[in-house]
């Protein structure tokens, strides 16, 4: 889970707007937006993704430059790499998120917690609180 803090970590800070919000894939919250994307929850498992509004998602290196996006410049100049046909981003998205434990390490869900101005960010924060206060 480190890389995946690391990266939510780095947008929220990327993301002075805050346009940009996240959910646990594992929340009964998130089964409402996969519904809403027609997937399933071992769909997006391995891949991020990015919901812009109904029936409107993109996955893997799409979603990432997607997010990329909707963030300031000089970030938002990194959406231009979706020129680069689909298949070779996600060639390359698919080696990465392959080999990012082994890179970054693994780290525990409950980092989000801790930090206020993460949790804020997660439209499923209540059922993540109740979550740690069960646990």
């Amino acid at each position: 889970m480190a890389p995946f803090l690391m990266g939510v970590k780095w947008v929220i800070r990327a993301d002075k707007d805050r346009k940009i919000k996240f959910c646990c894939v594992q929340s009964d919250t998130a089964e409402l937006y996969l519904r809403a994307c027609g997937l399933e929850r071992e769909d997006v498992l391995h891949r991020i993704l990015f919901v812009e509004g109904l029936n409107v998602y993109s996955q893997g290196s799409t979603a990432a430059l997607r997010v990329l996006s909707h963030l300031p410049l000089p970030y938002s100049a990194f959406s231009a790499l979706c020129v680069i046909p689909s298949p070779l981003r996600d060639g390359v998205y698919n080696y990465v998120a392959k080999r990012r434990y082994e890179w970054f390490g693994k780290a525990d869900d409950y980092l989000v917690l801790q930090e206020k101005e993460l949790l804020e960010r997660f439209i499923d924060r209540e059922e993540l609180m109740s979550r740690d206060k069960d646990s």
